[in-house]
């Protein structure tokens, strides 16, 4: 299953596709319908694949607490504008997607046919919320900072349960932002061992952390983005502008590409340049000739048949015409 591939909107996302990159806007909007556009706009001209908001009900998450409920209540979204921003960002050519922390929040998010769920950290023992975003068989990104083991693994049975396999098992951390021997990223040795896919929701303030992840196969990335830093609200500080979230996207693909493959052999550029001898035929041959020692020859460089294998290839049948000085490539031969 650590091989599975999750389609969305015709972006597949696995451990041999392309970093999946999502700019969190979550509150960074101010509550303004016109500033949530224009950060789309701009998370679009840093090349990630989506946006993300949350849709949180203040008087559920802070019942009892005045001053957080008077924090909060500041910066929700207005769940009227869902459709619209969802709408603009599909636009944009880049995927909606919106947290959300109580069971009357999912299903307007899911009526909106949001095309991936999230289980944020804080809601991994709110068994029925996440019992409700699983159900819908849309992927989900699980997002496990404020969780230990048993808290994972109580979700990924609730996956189970009801037949949903489309699981992202994101590394976090739950401090914003979070020392450097907090963030833990060889959990992710762990998670893979759960056979999903993996990512990271990164608080740090730079992308350190996020290129090491790449390397431990994480292919998933959330990132919290703003447009100014020293705006008002509680995220702005923590988070990522423009110019930064560009040169995010930048460095994560390159990493992505810099992994190459499980494979160790010469590059092509290693082979027409390195000093290595390659096997070479020392006269025009037909199609159909026997290989002997004399038609071949040793020289550098080894774009084709390295020389220490010239004993394997005696003997053999060519399969099609070669001219002299042809270096000797294994589609030559039967």
């Amino acid at each position: 299953m650590y091989n599975q591939t999750i389609v969305l909107n015709k972006k597949k996302i696995s451990l041999n596709s392309k970093p999946y990159i999502i700019a969190e806007i979550g509150s960074n909007f101010n509550q303004n319908f016109e500033k949530a556009k224009k950060l789309i706009i701009e998370a679009k001209k840093c090349g990630v694949d989506a946006v993300k908001f949350q849709l949180f009900r203040s008087e559920v998450l802070y019942p009892n607490d005045k001053k957080m409920y008077k924090l909060f209540k500041s910066i929700e979204l207005n769940s009227n504008w869902i459709y619209k921003l969802k709408k603009f960002t599909e636009k944009c050519k880049l995927d909606f997607l919106c947290s959300c922390f109580d069971l009357k929040s999912a299903k307007i998010l899911n009526d909106k046919k949001i095309i991936m769920h999230k289980i944020a950290s804080s809601e991994t023992e709110n068994l029925i919320l996440s019992k409700f975003l699983i159900k819908t068989k849309r992927p989900i990104l699980l997002s496990t900072g404020m969780s230990d083991i048993k808290d994972v693994k109580n979700i990924l049975r609730l996956a189970k349960k009801y037949q949903n396999n489309k699981i992202i098992l994101m590394q976090c951390t739950s401090t914003y932002p979070p020392n450097d021997t907090d963030v833990n990223l060889n959990v992710l040795k762990t998670y893979k061992k759960f056979g999903y896919i993996l990512g990271f929701s990164d608080h740090t303030l730079d992308e350190t952390a996020s290129l090491t992840a790449v390397g431990l196969g994480a292919r998933v990335f959330e990132k919290h983005f703003t447009l100014n830093k020293n705006d008002k609200g509680p995220d702005h500080i923590i988070s990522i502008n423009p110019v930064e979230m560009k040169n995010y996207v930048t460095k994560i693909n390159r990493a992505f590409i810099q992994l190459g493959t499980n494979e160790k052999d010469l590059t092509n550029i290693e082979k027409k340049t390195c000093r290595r001898n390659g096997i070479y035929f020392s006269r025009f041959l037909k199609k159909g000739a026997k290989i002997d020692k004399k038609s071949l020859i040793i020289k550098t460089p080894a774009i084709g048949v390295r020389a220490r294998d010239i004993h394997k290839f005696i003997g053999k049948t060519l399969v099609k015409n070669v001219d002299a000085k042809k270096a000797l490539f294994l589609n030559d031969i039967n």
